[in-house]
């Protein structure tokens, strides 16, 4: 325990925290470690006991003393760690144990096993192999010797130094001094003090272009001083800390092209409007920090946003977005081609998941990828044909009309559907016919068909289908059934009459058509044909 002085980390009983006083505290005798835990639950007061104040805490209840024995001897250096992993050495051994190197013989005697090429197989090891490198909770508390590092593992571009016990960004940077070629740093779960000049660290971290820094209680003042410190970063992941305000980020951080907020508690839109300003952003993650709303008010109906004007990727999971006017407003970004976006209670208002899927790419025109699944071409097609039909006749009663001179849709229908005029300009105004509900005995009309897919085998699925069914929904359907993609499959239909010599197949080739138009009758066989998207 020689090694642990004030700022030390430790472990005790499991619980991480940071040595701010060593020494008795009477009427006790005995030295004692005054800890300030990571987790304050863990802890009893903030520092001061009976009176007296031995050192500070940042929460009420983060501190705690603790006998020396009460705490986790283990401790090691990054190339300690490092060895231990990955079987490195400096000498020709390749990091094997001596001892394992020894066999009994006939005679009963210890006789060591000859390593043919090991010194040429520690150097392949120590200077060609090793690129990433995981050393994800090794209670690591320094580098190591000078320059041992270098020497025996300079290629290594990714490094994951997460939860371990390094105690600041110094010792960090006596790491990453030696690794010339890295380029992404992973220093998660670590408190990590900040020096009194970070841009003096940035030479030691001039190569690092992707910083991990998820769960260290970071606010935003903290994180702007870091920026210093990162001259190259690209990607930055701030995951589940206390930033609350994003006030000078983008200005500290303009080069960002990926920026992951996700668990941050933000609550409010506007804070992630300052961050507009960043033109080279491309990914925004801002999954569970709290979003009510999403709206761009300097932009009017049908407008894109001088905001984000690089943006291809947004992620909006787990927050509290209530209505489908938010996800319209995010047509308003130039670039996006790819969202993420689950678990909002704007997404249960239907239990359909194919029907939610359609719905945000039918909202967002230039989509290309929803929620990590391609849009293909078939299924933005199917998404806007569905939109029409879903929303054609709220399009007609509020003043929309097929006749250009005539179609005058009001103000509100146009905010809560503002890319309903792009959608029929390109497929089409809706027949009025088409849209009015069918009658009631009509839709009680079942059809008997058999649904066969060729390339999944003989089996034939025999189902009752209302004759009002949409070859949209027919598709989701057998999507269910087969576990063929919907935008993959191309349906055709054949008689199932027996008198029928030549079987004529019809192809079912508008996905807002009914089955009752193609005048399938009982007994007609749906054949299935899986195409490529």
């Amino acid at each position: 325990m020689a090694d642990i002085t004030v700022g030390s980390r430790i472990i005790c009983e499991g619980n991480y925290g940071t040595v701010r006083y060593l020494g008795e505290v009477p009427p006790t005798k005995g030295q004692w470690f005054g800890v300030e835990w990571d987790d304050p639950s863990r802890g009893k007061h903030d520092g001061a006991h009976e009176g007296v104040r031995y050192f500070h805490c940042r929460h009420p209840t983060g501190g705690s003393f603790v006998r020396a024995k009460k705490v986790d001897p283990e401790r090691q250096t990054c190339y300690e760690a490092l060895k231990d992993k990955y079987g490195l050495a400096s000498d020709g051994d390749t990091g094997v144990n001596e001892e394992d190197l020894y066999v009994i013989g006939r005679s009963a005697k210890k006789v060591m096993v000859e390593m043919v090429g090991a010194e040429k197989v520690s150097k392949q090891q120590s200077h060609e192999k090793l690129i990433e490198v995981d050393l994800r909770d090794h209670k690591i508390v320094s580098a190591g010797p000078v320059g041992i590092l270098q020497t025996t593992a300079p290629n290594i571009t990714e490094l994951n130094l997460s939860k371990n016990l390094l105690p600041s960004w110094e010792g960090v940077a006596k790491i990453t001094s030696q690794l010339h070629c890295l380029e992404m740093l992973h220093v998660s779960e670590n408190m990590l003090e900040l020096p009194e000049d970070p841009a003096s660290l940035s030479p030691a971290l001039q190569t690092v272009k992707i910083v991990f820094y998820n769960r260290v209680q970071l606010q935003t003042e903290q994180l702007l001083r870091c920026s210093s410190m990162w001259p190259a970063l690209r990607e930055l992941h701030i995951c589940f800390n206390n930033i609350t305000v994003l006030d000078r980020l983008g200005a500290q951080f303009p080069a960002l092209t990926l920026l992951n907020l996700e668990g941050n508690l933000l609550h409010d839109w506007q804070e992630v409007l300052k961050l507009g300003g960043m033109k080279s952003l491309e990914t925004l993650i801002v999954n569970d920090t709290g979003l009510t709303r999403i709206a761009f008010k300097d932009t009017s109906v049908g407008e894109k946003t001088d905001l984000f004007p690089c943006l291809k990727s947004i992620s909006i999971s787990r927050n509290k977005l209530q209505n489908w006017e938010d996800i319209n407003e995010l047509n308003k970004l130039q670039c996006l081609e790819e969202l993420e976006c689950r678990s909002n209670p704007v997404l249960s208002l239907d239990t359909d998941k194919m029907a939610v899927r359609l719905w945000l790419i039918a909202r967002i025109g230039g989509l290309r990828v929803c929620n990590r699944s391609q849009v293909a071409v078939k299924e933005r097609e199917t998404a806007e044909f569905d939109y029409i039909k879903k929303y054609g006749l709220e399009w007609l009663g509020a003043g929309g009309d097929p006749e250009p001179d005539k179609n005058k849709p009001s103000l509100k229908f146009q905010q809560t559907h503002p890319r309903f005029a792009e959608i029929i300009a390109k497929h089409g105004a809706p027949n009025k016919k088409e849209l009015e509900p069918v009658t009631t005995a009509l839709k009680k009309t079942l059809l008997s068909v058999k649904i066969v897919c060729p390339s999944r085998g003989d089996k034939v699925f025999n189902k009752k289908v209302p004759g009002t069914m949409t070859v949209q929904k027919l598709k989701i359907l057998i999507q269910r059934l087969l576990k063929v993609n919907f935008s993959d499959q191309k349906l055709t239909y054949t008689s199932g009459k027996e008198d029928q010599e030549e079987k004529q197949e019809i192809e079912l080739d508008n996905d807002m058509r009914d089955l009752n138009f193609y005048s399938i009758e009982n007994g007609d066989v749906i054949l299935v044909q899986e195409e490529s998207s």
